[in-house]
């Protein structure tokens, strides 16, 4: 099964073809946070929204972006990454949402996620096998996004998330991962560093900790205004960064 139609050149999923995107991409689990974000982007353009993952190309301050949602958990998000590499991506940032595990990681501030610890099961065992490849940020993204972050005074944490696959079933073992000195919880982030050096991407990720799932705290006000900020800090970082 060909996931590429050779006629159109459009990939399986996405419904875009290479000409549609920018190199730069900015991705997030929710569809509402892609179309909410195009708002920041001159001259938006709705490449497709086939499955109801909007894929959306405009400007930013005179560079082209993309921006593209890759929905819930390590299966629908490697899709969604494998599909932008063979579209000719060549810088991705992840922008979503965590909870928080350590005591730094308080509710409100962004997570900048350097690295992503996994089970070797599932998706990434799909591609590794018995080996636990390295999930990290590409380095120079990461620092990028933490000087944006600093000039628009927003509060961040930088640190090692997990990602995992059972959004439900996290309660139960969230005092124990913390003290493995985990500080974030979410679930795409080690399938973006993999795929993406796999993929010869380069790639960060950061995410608005929306609770901390150790202290109780909660972020109930000003969530929308904050994931727009974190938008913009990505959009901001993509249009700074050298492919």
């Amino acid at each position: 099964m060909s996931f590429r139609n050779p006629l159109s050149k459009r990939v399986y999923h996405l419904k875009a073809r290479p000409e549609q995107l920018s190199p730069k991409v900015l991705v997030a689990g929710d569809p509402d946070r892609i179309e909410i974000a195009s708002s920041l982007l001159e001259d938006p353009v709705l490449v497709s929204r086939h499955r109801g993952f909007p894929v959306i190309t405009g400007t930013y301050k005179g560079e082209k972006i993309t921006l593209a949602c890759h929905g819930i958990g390590a299966p629908s998000a490697a899709i969604v990454f494998e599909e932008l590499a063979m579209l000719g991506a060549k810088i991705v940032i992840r922008a979503g949402t965590c909870g928080g595990l350590s005591p730094e990681a308080e509710s409100g501030k962004i997570a900048v996620i350097e690295a992503s610890a996994y089970e070797n099961s599932g998706t990434l065992r799909q591609y590794f096998g018995e080996v636990s490849m390295p999930a990290y940020a590409t380095p120079e993204v990461t620092l990028k996004i933490v000087e944006v972050l600093g000039e628009m005074g927003l509060e961040y944490h930088r640190g090692v998330a997990l990602s995992h696959d059972a959004f439900h079933k996290v309660e139960e073992n969230a005092s124990r991962w913390g003290k493995l000195g985990i500080d974030f919880l979410e679930m795409e982030s080690a399938a973006l560093f993999t795929i993406g050096r796999y993929r010869g991407l380069k790639t960060g990720a950061m995410a608005l900790i929306v609770d901390n799932m150790i202290s109780g705290s909660e972020l109930t006000e000003g969530r929308e205004e904050l994931e727009l900020k974190m938008m913009k800090a990505g959009l901001e970082a993509l249009r700074r960064l050298q492919i």
